[in-house]
């Protein structure tokens, strides 16, 4: 007598209808090159270009029209003397005696402008216009992890280049910076793999965070969760997996 043997073993092992995905999450380096100087108020700028006009203009005069440029300038001081400006900032009496001082020494005339580059404390992390000579700054923010940069999951957005826009232009802390990807793909990737009992819980495998480079153009962060920070100085805020992916893109 033959007996029937079964394809289908007695056993069957159950598991989990939904496969584990990973997420994908954009981060943002938005650097500001070295900076020698402060950046200039806008007006201040155009009154230092006015200002080489005139130098150069009078420059190439011959005596005749020097000595009527001397004569113009002892009407404008009489003038002056007999009405007096009702206000320091009188706009046509700051151009006035700007375009006289500059006939002079210019570093020395600088301190009569109402208009100078804001100073920054070298202390202020805050400040974009820290004067760091030699090496870029970045930005970094804080959140519930800790220092990171910002960033941002891919949900509704076609690519990393959009995620990494709207993780700056949409964070909590942005006032007006404006800045520019540099490239729509990723220099660094980190991969962040979560435990099992964590991916059971939530059908996650863990995050790929891709690192996306951009260059600052104006405009900062408010409040007190951000700071803008060297290369060296990162070792003191970012994990040191992270920051063993990015520095080598760094500065």
């Amino acid at each position: 007598m033959r007996r029937s043997c079964s394809l289908v073993p007695n056993v069957v092992q159950i598991v989990n209808s939904r496969p584990l995905s990973w997420q994908v999450q954009s981060s943002v380096i938005v650097e500001r090159p070295p900076q020698y100087q402060p950046k200039q108020d806008p007006l201040l700028q155009k009154y230092y270009h006015m200002r080489e006009q005139i130098r150069l203009e009078r420059s190439v005069y011959n005596d005749f029209e020097l000595v009527a440029e001397n004569k113009k300038e002892e009407i404008i001081k009489e003038r002056k003397q007999k009405f007096p400006s009702k206000s320091k900032y009188d706009l046509p009496e700051y151009f006035t005696s700007a375009d006289q001082k500059a006939l002079t020494d210019p570093v020395k005339n600088d301190d009569y402008l109402p208009l100078k580059p804001q100073e920054s404390n070298a202390r202020d992390k805050t400040s974009v216009n820290l004067i760091k000579p030699y090496s870029s700054i970045f930005l970094i923010v804080e959140s519930e992890s800790g220092w990171t940069f910002p960033q941002k999951l891919v949900q509704d957005e076609k690519s990393l280049e959009e995620a990494a826009v709207a993780a700056v232009e949409g964070h909590p802390a942005n006032k007006d910076i404006k800045f520019q990807v540099s490239s729509p793909l990723p220099v660094s990737v980190h991969v962040n793999k979560y435990s099992k009992k964590y991916q059971q819980h939530t059908n996650v495998t863990g995050v790929k965070t891709f690192f996306m480079k951009s260059k600052h153009d104006e405009g900062n962060f408010k409040g007190k969760t951000f700071k803008w920070c060297t290369k060296d100085e990162l070792k003191d805020y970012l994990d040191k997996d992270v920051l063993k992916c990015v520095e080598p893109c760094l500065k």
